[in-house]
């Protein structure tokens, strides 16, 4: 049974947001549909909310959608954005802007379909690939991760990591002295990692608490060392409280 899906709305056309969510409502494939009617107050509403899909208007006055969507990119959401919009002109800067798909307004019952069929095919992908290479590192007592990159893929050892950082579409994998640009998910990655070790912080970042010399709440710092080289990094107060709470949850000495 396939898992119900949330997403969010957003279009200045009152008209438009009904009748897109009536053609959601009508593939009794979401468990819930929020609507926005600028990026504004689409922006208010993700912070109570986290759609796995944002179908997006480009065309629409003060933040337009293109700007919102790269507003998303710089904070790591990891929510898939399908623009909706009667100008095909857009239709090269939306795909510049990893935007996940496209549809053409009026939009029709079969692309919106197909549409979410592709996504969940992407999402699939990314989860059975995860489980296999699990699966394959317990049979054989494999230590080393295999990472996909745009242009290859590496072996390391996960003892090595210090962070996880969503990027896009991407996760960047911080060793220290060098980074790699993973093509899987922050949360299929999250899997394949020691859940001993790990903790995730929020939705763009990934912590391994073993490499962590000391941290500074007052200036909002997690300091990690590898060998002689130490590394900061910065974040936001719920990320500490997130670290806080997965270190005490894996009852780990603070």
């Amino acid at each position: 049974m396939l898992s119900l899906l949330t997403a969010l709305v957003v279009d200045d056309e009152e008209k438009a947001v009904i009748l897109l969510k009536k053609l959601l409502s009508d593939t009794n494939q979401f468990s819930e549909i929020r609507s926005a009617t600028s990026c504004i107050t689409a922006s208010h509403e993700m912070k109570s909310f986290d759609p796995d899909l944002i179908f997006l208007d480009i065309n629409m006055p003060g933040m337009n959608g293109i700007q919102f969507l790269k507003n998303l990119l710089q904070q790591k959401v990891r929510s898939e954005i399908i623009f909706v919009t009667a100008f095909d002109q857009y239709a090269l800067e939306a795909i510049r802007n990893h935007a996940f798909g496209y549809l053409l307004k009026p939009v029709s019952r079969k692309e919106l379909a197909d549409c979410i069929v592709h996504f969940r095919e992407h999402r699939r992908s990314d989860e059975e690939a995860s489980r296999i290479q699990k699966l394959i590192a317990e049979l054989k007592g494999q230590h080393r991760l295999r990472i996909s990159t745009r242009s290859g893929y590496y072996f390391i050892d996960p003892n090595d990591i210090l962070f996880c950082e969503a990027d896009g579409n991407y996760t960047r994998i911080e060793l220290g002295d060098r980074n790699y640009l993973c093509t899987l998910q922050l949360g299929v990655l999250k899997t394949l990692l020691p859940a001993q070790s790990f903790v995730r912080t929020g939705r763009s970042l990934i912590i391994n608490y073993n490499k962590i010399r000391n941290v500074d709440k007052k200036a909002h710092l997690i300091n990690f060392e590898k060998g002689a080289l130490v590394l900061p990094l910065k974040v936001s107060r719920s990320q500490l409280k997130d670290l806080e709470t997965g270190m005490a949850h894996e009852s780990i000495p603070q």
